[in-house]
């Protein structure tokens, strides 16, 4: 287990992450390569090592966009019953009619909300598609987990109207995270977007001065977290460059 100041995350695919931290392990939006690839290091049996070896497991789900939740989160529940779901409510109660037996720990988030569990305090902001983002504190360290949460600047398919309204609804909502000391923030550096991939991450990044970026929502485009971290070197900014499943960053706190 991780010590009190070490930080340890685990990238999994797209927007998905672990964080172990102190007693505490944490699963973002966790969503199996399409695929069919395993991801290093996230077995059934890694799953069980983790979720029964830290006191206080918990899984979040942003949103119920199928790249971002996967049902077979709730099999980890059997592993551990102080396991914590923490989701945003636009995710149906249909989807757990097969897991009631478990007898999941869920609670739903909507906007705005906020709640503490077993030490850990969740505030959740809005999104500019559907769902929540997560801001998360548990002793001296901060995370903000965006889930689709995104400057949406899709050129070739919008008026200029909505490019506008995109960005408006995309700076307010970073207006009401403006001020929040964040160590950790993963946010979406998504290259369908072209030209424009970087300009929320870009606004984040300069608008919060995170102590470390972690890029997430790029599929199998590995390549564009490079660049990304190349375009944002000069703000000294650390950005985590991401080359495969399973790969391995540690934070000091």
């Amino acid at each position: 287990m991780s010590s009190n100041k070490k930080v340890i995350i685990h990238y999994l695919f797209h927007s998905g992450f672990t964080v172990e931290y102190g007693d505490y392990f944490l699963v973002f939006d966790y969503y199996p390569p399409p695929d069919g690839t395993l991801i290093p290091e996230f077995s059934e049996k890694d799953i069980a090592d983790k979720v029964t070896g830290y006191s206080y497991p918990f899984v979040f789900i942003s949103h119920s966009h199928h790249d971002h939740f996967s049902p077979e989160v709730f099999d980890w529940k059997k592993y551990n019953p102080s396991l914590t779901y923490i989701m945003s409510d636009d995710v149906q109660q249909a989807d757990y009619d097969n897991y009631k037996h478990l007898g999941v720990d869920y609670v739903y988030m909507s906007p705005y909300d906020n709640v503490e569990k077993n030490g850990l305090a969740v505030s959740t902001f809005g999104s500019t598609d559907i769902g929540v983002s997560f801001l998360l504190t548990v002793g001296k360290l901060q995370i903000f987990h965006a889930g689709d949460l995104n400057w949406w600047h899709w050129a070739d398919e919008s008026t200029k109207q909505e490019l506008a309204d995109e960005e408006r609804k995309f700076k307010a909502e970073a207006a009401r995270i403006e001020g929040e000391r964040i160590d950790i923030l993963f946010f979406p550096v998504d290259p369908r977007l072209g030209e424009h991939y970087f300009i929320g991450g870009a606004y984040m990044l300069e608008t919060l001065q995170p102590r470390l970026f972690v890029p997430m929502h790029f599929g199998e485009d590995n390549l564009i977290t490079h660049r990304f971290a190349d375009r944002m070197r000069s703000t000294g900014v650390p950005v985590a460059e991401i080359t495969h499943k399973g790969q391995k960053f540690e934070y000091d706190l």
